[in-house]
């Protein structure tokens, strides 16, 4: 009995001891930058270092045929070995994407110490404008951005995206995805959200959605956030006002005519108004008018957003899955050449249901 309670207590304190990695030996990295193509990549590690006792962002750059070669050609140039199981962020140029996404991100996969909770987004140009920017407005690159995209999720433009989501759906031919785009403004030198770049597949199509077209794109996937606001300008008793709207229920219907290549797509849209300097929204004639105007402009918005999808060839909606899933006869193995050539009809119906506390 004695010697059981021996063994118990050594394998208390020594469980997980064997597999320690202390931060002290580790330039500890939260952002990454790639940019450049296959047999020319550069990348760029952003870490905290401690500098006459503040707390400073260091960057190492490096060049290399390959992710993994600018990573290992990275640690040669720093006095501790570079440690990403802390990564944020991976920043990847938009002319990088030329190239399958995957050759990029494989690595990070591999690595059983690399999260997959890291946040993904392309920039426009060079990386290397978005590294330094961190320098002067925090002590944590990568949180900086991933604090910036989790805000833009939140207010429905950006789609709730990670590493892990992204490997999913890279190999699944009835889905594409839409990574968050991002561009310097020059003015303020700070970084925007300029909306989502599309994919087709594992290759950039180029296209870039605005934030207004992306908060469209989100609620046709029927995924509003936290907030999703509707914004515009209206035209009521012969004066322009800017009308503000936020998505308080979606319902989503989706009809597939299998002889007819075609999809009805019918959306049932609950707003509260959030702007409006007319107030009388008491008013039944007024509070329909105002009805008509958001349903004839979201039902627009709907189908300009999926025009463009289908000239993309990029089914970020999923309609790919929904069509295996359900109408297994309709679906083809070149499923974006069968997505571009559907009828896609979208539906909209909208009904405000709160105006506000004023009456």
């Amino acid at each position: 009995m004695y010697r059981k309670g021996i063994i118990l207590l050594l394998i208390v304190f020594l469980a997980g001891c064997w597999d320690e990695r202390l931060y002290k030996n580790s330039s500890v990295v939260s952002l990454v930058g790639v940019e450049g193509k296959v047999g020319e990549y550069k990348g760029y590690y952003a870490y905290p270092k401690l500098i006459d006792n503040k707390s400073k962002i260091m960057v190492i750059e490096a060049e290399g045929i390959s992710p993994r070669d600018i990573r290992n050609k990275a640690d040669m140039k720093v006095e501790q070995t570079l440690d990403l199981s802390e990564l944020a962020t991976l920043l990847i140029s938009s002319d990088t994407v030329k190239e399958p996404l995957y050759d990029i991100l494989d690595i990070y996969f591999r690595d059983p110490q690399n999260p997959i909770s890291i946040k993904v987004a392309l920039t426009e140009g060079d990386v290397k404008p978005f590294i330094e920017l961190t320098k002067e407005v925090t002590d944590n690159a990568g949180g900086y951005y991933q604090r910036f995209i989790e805000s833009t999720e939140k207010n429905t433009i950006y789609p709730k995206l990670d590493l892990q989501m992204i490997g999913s759906t890279l190999f699944d031919d009835a889905i594409d995805i839409s990574i968050p785009y991002i561009k310097m403004n020059k003015e303020k030198n700070i970084a925007d959200a300029a909306g989502v770049a599309l994919f087709s597949g594992q290759l950039f199509t180029g296209k870039i959605l605005n934030p207004k077209q992306s908060l469209s794109m989100l609620l046709l996937m029927d995924e509003a956030s936290q907030h999703a606001r509707i914004e515009y300008m209206m035209n009521l008793n012969d004066k322009d006002i800017p009308v503000t709207s936020e998505v308080i229920h979606l319902k989503r219907k989706w009809t597939i005519y299998e002889d007819m290549k075609k999809i009805t797509m019918d959306y049932k849209i609950d707003l509260e108004i959030d702007e409006f300097s007319q107030d009388h929204l008491y008013k039944k004639d007024i509070l329909k008018t105002l009805e008509e105007n958001f349903q004839q402009r979201i039902q627009a918005d709907f189908e300009e957003v999926l025009q463009i999808l289908q000239e993309q060839k990029s089914d970020t909606l999923g309609i790919g899955r929904y069509i295996r899933a359900y109408h297994p006869k309709m679906f083809k193995d070149d499923w974006h050449e069968q997505f571009a050539s559907l009828t896609l009809e979208p539906k909209v119906k909208v009904s405000i249901i709160r105006t506000g506390i004023l009456r």
